[in-house]
This record gives structure tokens, C-alpha cells and sequence, in this order.
């Protein structure tokens, strides 16, 4: 080997090579040089080198005198992806500037939920929130706790945007520790952040602390009532029945009036069944369809003669899938496949079938057995996972066979769901 080609390989062995001949040293050197543009380049290159030796010497960079360069470090380590930055980021937001700030949030919530970033602070964090009903971190992720103080602390920021910003990031990253922050959030001058703490708390909340959302259902702002409304909807508050009555009947043909009786079907409010009843009759299917799914979760078992006529008598395969449910929920099991076939075909259907199942909880996984042999693969799979969901250890050697499917799809999918439940039993048993 030529001694120019053996220098080349010990630089390149060497970790040197970051892209335009400086070696990773030489840009930790830099980060330390008397030129500001110096740091902010030797920080921005260091992000994009991936390493994790990186973010201990770009983490000191908190402390640098010049915001352009906290910022550059700020967003390096959120280009890393490494936990041991976060304390770093957590100094950062009680930086003097506010872009520090209001990305060093941005990078905590990247970081976590291994998101990566695209387009402004506030609107990537707004959207990701709306995403899922719940926190958005991967299972088993373990949040700092310094984060969710951090977090906490920063809902009383002097800038707005920076506390929009904290509230939706707390929602996102699961801080149920913050909670009395968020309901003191929720009286913020600010329309922004009153409706990011109210989707923060329905994302960390129980039904019990969204009671305090039921006020911001008269907000002046629409944003917030959406929010708000969304919130409840997820908790199931009984407390906001009257409240989601009145919006409802204030809106009956609107789609804020829809969204209401949404809300106040899965809130459970046995008070509110009289109105559930008269629905039962509505021109309107998706009416209908959610007077029988509140009047199944408050309904005793003596109703489930009344579901069972309703379910004969009804024409929209949505509105029996309902009342499958609630023949279900009160205990028959007569007309399961009108709400088990649909998993097979997917869509809002399919989503809105194995949301109902998953509520009928464990007990149903039983009844489930017999459909890992539908003739539908799409039921064959969907069935699999929803028991894996259902965390039914009982159904692993049920789902065994599945695994020589002839549709290569139902075999992933109950090779997952084994592993879901019983590790150990897939390990052995995959071919």
C-alpha cells in the first residue's frame, strides 16, 4: 500500500472525514474559536456527523456568549438524536432568546419522539398533537423528568408562542406530572396556548382532571372550543353531558352539532339517554349511529332485547355495526361479525370496528378465536393484532398456525402479534 493511501485510510479510520477535510477533532477544536461564524459552522457540521461523541463538547455550547451559536447547538442536537443532549436543551429553554427557546423545544420533542422536524416550530408541533389522541412517544420511552419541569416552567414564558409550544410538548411527550400546570394554562390570556393546554390535557388527562376543559366549550375562540371538545371526547367527562347537550342541540345540523354528540356518546352520561333515545328515530344515520353507542355505555343488560330489534330493523351497516356493539357490550354475542367482518376491509369502518372491539375489552378475545380462520385474510390478520392489543396471552397458541398462512400479510401480522404477547413463543416458532 502506497503511503498516500495508508494516510487517507488512517484519517478515514481516524472518525476524521466530516465531509469537507476537517477531521471531527478539528471541529470540536472549533467550537472553541474566537469566530462566531467559526462555532456556528464547526456546531452545524458536527450535527450532521451523527456521532454521539459529538454532544458532549456541543452541549457546553449553552453557555456561549453569542445566540446565533446557542441556536446552531440547539439544533445540532436534534439533528443527533441523543438522549444525553436533552439536559443541554432543558438549560436552553430558559435561554435568553427566544428562537433558542422555542427550538430547543422543538428539539426535546424531535429527540423523544423521534420525529424529524419540517417547517416552522409552532406549526410541526401543532400537527404532530393532532396526530393521535394520545402521547406520541414510542412504547417504553422514558422522559426526563427535569423535561416536563422545564416544560412546566415555560408555560409562564413572557413569549406566547414559546408557551403554545410548551403545552403542545407536554401533550405530545406524555408529562401527566404537568397537568396542574396545563389546567392553569387554560386560563392564559392567549387563545393559542388555552387551546394547546386543552389538547396537552386530553392527551395526559383522566376523565376526572377534564373537567376542567367543560368551561373552554363557551371560549371566544373557535380554535379552543375545537380543542376542547376534541379533548372531552377522548377523556369520556361525564361531567360535560349537559354542556355537550346544549352544543349539540344549538348545532343539530351542523358538523360542530355531530362532533358534540360524538363527545357525548363516549362521555357517558346516563343523564343524557333521554336524548340518545328520541336520536334513535333521526333522518340522520350518523346520528343514529351515536345515540346507540352512548345508549350502549350507559345502558344496563335489560336493554339488550331493545339493541337486538333495533339491529333487525336497521338498514345502515354503520348504525348495526352500533348496535353490535351494544349487544356486545351488554353481554350477547349473536351479531359479533357485524362488527368483526369489517376489520377485513379496513378504512374508517375497519378503524372505527377495532376501536369498539378493543373497548368491549379482554373478556371478548374469546369470541374472537373463531375468526383467525375467516376466510378474509384482512379479518384473519386484523383479528391477530386486535388480540395482541387486547394483550391476550391465552390466544398465542391459537395464532401459531397463522404463521404458515398462505397470505404472507396474515403470517407477519400474527408473527408480531405472538411476539407481542409471548416472545419467547415466537422465537420457536417462526419457520
Amino acid at each position: 500500500m502506497g503511503r498516500s493511501r495508508l494516510l487517507a485510510l488512517l484519517f478515514l479510520l481516524g472518525g476524521a472525514a466530516t465531509g469537507a477535510g476537517e477531521s471531527f477533532d478539528t471541529l470540536v477544536g472549533n467550537l472553541k474559536a474566537p469566530t462566531v461564524r467559526t462555532r456556528q459552522e464547526a456546531a452545524r457540521r458536527l450535527g450532521e456527523s451523527r456521532r454521539r461523541e459529538a454532544v458532549a463538547p456541543l452541549s457546553a455550547l449553552v453557555s456561549d456568549a453569542e445566540p446565533q451559536v446557542r441556536l446552531e447547538m440547539v439544533r445540532a442536537l436534534a439533528a443527533l438524536r441523543d438522549v444525553s443532549g436533552v439536559a443541554a436543551l432543558v438549560t436552553a429553554l430558559e435561554d435568553g432568546d427566544r428562537r433558542v427557546r422555542e427550538e430547543a423545544i422543538s428539539a426535546i420533542v424531535e429527540i423523544y419522539a423521534a420525529r424529524s422536524r419540517s417547517g416552522p416550530v409552532g406549526r410541526f408541533l401543532g400537527l404532530f398533537s393532532d396526530e393521535a389522541p394520545r402521547a406520541s412517544v414510542p412504547p417504553f420511552t422514558e422522559v426526563d423528568p427535569s423535561v416536563f419541569r422545564a416544560l412546566s416552567r415555560t408555560l409562564a414564558d413572557e413569549d406566547e408562542g414559546i408557551r403554545t409550544g410548551a403545552a403542545y410538548a407536554i401533550g405530545i411527550l406524555g408529562g401527566g406530572s404537568s397537568i396542574p400546570d396545563l389546567v392553569t394554562a387554560l386560563q392564559d390570556p392567549s387563545a393559542d396556548v388555552r387551546a394547546a393546554a386543552a389538547a396537552a390535557l386530553g392527551k395526559t388527562g383522566t376523565p376526572a382532571e377534564g373537567r376542567a376543559l367543560v368551561p373552554l366549550l363557551a371560549d371566544t375562540s373557535a380554535s379552543v372550543r375545537d380543542r376542547a371538545l376534541r379533548a372531552i371526547e377522548v377523556l369520556r367527562v361525564p361531567e360535560a353531558g349537559p354542556a355537550l347537550r346544549e352544543l349539540f342541540v344549538q348545532n343539530r345540523r351542523r358538523d360542530l352539532g355531530t362532533r358534540a354528540l360524538a363527545a357525548l356518546a363516549r362521555a357517558g352520561d346516563p343523564a343524557q339517554a333521554d336524548l340518545l333515545r328520541e336520536l334513535l328515530s333521526s333522518n340522520d344515520p350518523e346520528h343514529r349511529r351515536l345515540a346507540v353507542e352512548g345508549l350502549a355505555r350507559v345502558s344496563d343488560p335489560s336493554a339488550r332485547r331493545d339493541f337486538e330489534v333495533g339491529f333487525q330493523r336497521e338498514g345502515n351497516g354503520d348504525v348495526r355495526m352500533a348496535y353490535a356493539f351494544g349487544i356486545a357490550r351488554l353481554g350477547g354475542r349473536s351479531f359479533l361479525d357485524s362488527l368483526v367482518l369489517p376489520l377485513g376491509g379496513g378504512g374508517r369502518r375497519g378503524e372505527r370496528a377495532n376501536g369498539l372491539l378493543l373497548e368491549l375489552g379482554p373478556g371478548i378475545a374469546p369470541d374472537l378465536y373463531p375468526y383467525l380462520s375467516d376466510s378474509d385474510p384482512g379479518v384473519r390478520g386484523a383479528v391477530a393484532e386486535l388480540l395482541a392489543a387486547l394483550g391476550d396471552a391465552e390466544a398465542v397458541p391459537r395464532l401459531q398456525p397463522l404463521l404458515a398462512d398462505p397470505d404472507s400479510r396474515v403470517a407477519d401480522r400474527a408473527n408480531r402479534a405472538i411476539r407481542r404477547l409471548s416472545p419467547d413463543a415466537a422465537a420457536r416458532k417462526t419457520p
